[in-house]
């Protein structure tokens, strides 16, 4: 039969439970700041990758840097996409309305 936690142990787990959420809601957060601000992403990738000292560290510049480069993509396509309306718009409609 298994023994009780002590109060201890299960505060030791609560708390390494506490750690592991912030851990992924930190990661989380970069993974969505690197997609909506690609820049940004791109220069979180090459500061993670070129000074981590862990592999996890450099994994997730290397993330970073996926979704930098999608992010720019989406913004161009986003770009594209807002000039054809306004210009198929002003075709349309003319400069004068």
């Amino acid at each position: 039969m298994e023994q009780e936690k002590s109060l201890d142990d299960r505060k030791r787990a609560r708390f390494d439970a506490f750690v592991d959420i912030y851990y992924l809601l930190g990661l989380a957060c970069i993974y969505v700041t690197s997609l909506a601000f690609p820049i940004i992403g791109i220069v979180m990738a090459i500061i993670l990758k070129t000074g981590a000292l862990s592999e996890r560290t450099k994994k997730v510049g290397s993330i970073c840097l996926i979704l930098g480069l999608i992010g720019i993509g989406i913004w161009l396509l986003v770009g594209i996409g807002v000039f054809i309306v306004a210009t198929m718009f002003l075709s349309t409609y003319g400069w004068y309305w």
